[in-house]
């Protein structure tokens, strides 16, 4: 097996990555940059399983012991746990602005159905309202 240090060091830098990813993220889910969201969830989804894939590795490692014993590499072992935090936190922050986007884009969508239905509302000679789509249903010839 690897060494257990270079497994923590490792982890350390893929979280690195993580919150990089999840910064961009955060810019263009403000952007509204749907492709890259798109190519940022792709390698968020990537580096969370290489992750996981490096935790099992930890869990299963002959020397796990050390990760609790050894000074260093619990001090080590602490700092990748308060990286993890903090892209736990950024990427519940993103998760908020998803939700915002999401009723935003809802919001705007019905807006757009109100004012389509409203260009094309005619009146019948009863001064019935009806919509272009209904117009010429009822001619009989």
């Amino acid at each position: 097996m690897s060494k257990i240090n270079d497994i923590v060091e490792l982890q350390f830098e893929l979280l690195n990555k993580l919150r990089v990813i999840i910064t961009d993220e955060k810019a263009a889910l403000s952007h509204q940059d749907a492709d890259l969201l798109l190519s940022l969830a792709s390698a968020k989804a990537r580096l969370l399983d290489e992750l996981k894939s490096k935790d099992e590795t930890l869990s299963l490692h002959d020397e796990k012991a050390l990760l609790i014993s050894d000074v260093n590499l619990s001090a080590r072992v602490a700092s990748v746990k308060t990286l993890l935090d903090e892209c736990k936190q950024l990427n519940s922050e993103n998760s908020s602005l998803i939700e915002l986007n999401i009723a935003s884009m809802n919001r705007f969508a019905q807006a757009l159905q109100v004012s389509r239905n409203a260009s094309s509302l005619t009146y019948n000679d009863k001064g019935k309202t009806s919509t272009i789509s209904s117009l010429g249903n009822d001619i009989q010839a």
